[in-house]
């Protein structure tokens, strides 16, 4: 690894981590290949015989349900000659896969259990078996490692778990996957949901309804997040580089704005507490961030929810996520938006970007399977204004990097730490397997 590519004292992070083919040859062979990754979610194979395919780089996983509940990985490749066995998500009616080139059959562990004229063959392996590949679970997702003697899965997130557990992900429930490519380098794509700093004229809008200069940021071993201080009360203000002066601040708009923009799982029942809240006002000796905070932890309770390790200021907050090296996206109580951002092999100018919208399941309907939708061409969808915002600045970026002009990114000390933290720990991976050069 050149030296001249790694981050350096200062923050400044050379432009070829986001646009050289050879720099993503070595995240692939150095990054990929020995970190804990999300797979899928466990909901997504709820049944013995279930599989989902995952991609990362040129690399394929299947990750299956057996008879006794576990879920295991291995390699999706053909011993014969390198077909795929499967793709996308689906059920294996016999227990097995078997080939659609020439019919070898695997069981859901990798063992080979068919070959198709075998008598034919005259030095096959009794144990053929396709390599494994570790997998194990935290929080209802699916994380698999394509490294043998990777740390433990639980060792790796620290201190995620603990600093999520309220929040019970294991106990919410896929709503949808949305899948497409984004003309942008993978870190780039997970940049974008990794501050806030661009808010301020990113997504301008919301600017009298979000307060974006109080946010604080926290690094969280490999791992980071940001949001409000703890501790610290949440207040309902417009952003203080309007200077709008209090006696102006309309909090009942800056509530109705915040719950329209929570995506929550119950937002029908939400925006009907605010819009009571205004009309009757709330209750003596509480304000009306207070009543609204209050109603909903009532509300989310009544769904199932342990809302005992939650704070009511939590009911208005978010918790923005990085999970190293590729997931980001808020955490509320009872839901979830997170993003994962996947590599394109041999192209660093794009990324194939997921969305993952998980809820609270209603306890009084029956589980509805997750749906899958994949969008090749970014715009050919609506994805909202401020997703919209952020997908056209990252293509502006992508190719303003291209420029002889720019070096390299000069990132904010304090606004843009998370991502400072996420080129260093690249950086850590980078230079573990070779040495720095």
């Amino acid at each position: 690894m050149p030296a001249e590519w790694l981050t350096q004292s200062d923050g400044f992070v050379p432009k070829e981590r986001y646009t050289s083919p050879a720099f993503l040859a070595a995240e692939h062979g150095r990054l990929w290949s020995h970190v804990w990754q999300i797979a899928c979610r466990e909901e997504e194979i709820p049944l013995p015989g279930d599989f989902v395919e995952y991609t990362i780089g040129d690399e394929s996983v299947l990750v299956t349900r057996h008879d006794d509940g576990s879920i295991r990985a291995f390699a999706n490749v053909c011993l014969h000659r390198g077909a795929r066995l499967a793709t996308g998500c689906g059920h294996a009616d016999d227990g097995a896969l078997r080939c659609p080139f020439h019919g070898w059959r695997y069981a859901l562990d990798g063992r080979c259990i068919e070959v198709v004229d075998a008598e034919d063959f005259t030095s096959l392996p009794p144990d053929l078996r396709i390599p494994a590949v570790r997998a194990e679970t935290w929080g209802g997702f699916v994380f698999v490692n394509l490294d043998p003697g990777a740390e433990p899965l639980l060792d790796f997130l620290a201190p995620l778990p603990d600093v999520l557990a309220p929040y019970h992900l294991e106990q919410m429930r896929l709503r949808s996957v949305i899948t497409t490519v984004l003309a942008t380098n993978w870190k780039a794509a997970t940049d974008a949901f990794n501050e806030a700093y661009h808010v301020q004229t990113g997504h301008e809008q919301v600017l009298p309804f979000v307060d974006d200069v109080s946010i604080t940021y926290e690094l969280l071993g490999k791992h980071a997040h940001y949001g409000r201080l703890a501790g610290a009360r949440r207040v309902l203000r417009p952003s203080p580089r309007l200077d709008i002066p209090q006696a102006d601040v309309d909090e009942g708009l800056i509530l109705q704005s915040m719950v329209a923009g929570l995506g929550g799982a119950f937002l029908g029942e939400e925006r009907t507490m605010v819009a009571t809240l205004l009309e009757d006002g709330p209750p003596p000796g509480q304000t009306l961030l207070e009543a609204y905070q209050q109603r909903r932890m009532t509300l989310l309770a009544s769904r199932g929810l342990d809302v005992s390790g939650l704070t009511p200021d939590q009911m208005t907050s978010v918790e923005d996520l990085y999970l190293f090296p590729n997931l980001v996206g808020p955490i509320y109580p009872g839901s979830a938006i997170l993003f994962r951002a996947r590599p394109v092999p041999g192209d660093p100018d794009h990324t194939i970007h997921d969305t993952f919208v998980l809820d609270w399941p209603d306890p009084d309907a029956p589980p509805r399977p997750p749906k899958r939708r994949d969008f090749p061409v970014w715009r050919e969808r609506d994805w909202g204004t401020l997703t919209m915002q952020d997908y056209e600045n990252l293509e502006r970026v992508q190719r303003g990097m291209k420029s002889a002009a720019f070096r390299g990114l000069r990132l904010n000390p304090r606004q843009e730490i998370n991502l400072v933290h996420m080129h260093r720990t690249i950086d850590g991976y980078l230079t573990r397997a070779t040495g720095a050069d």
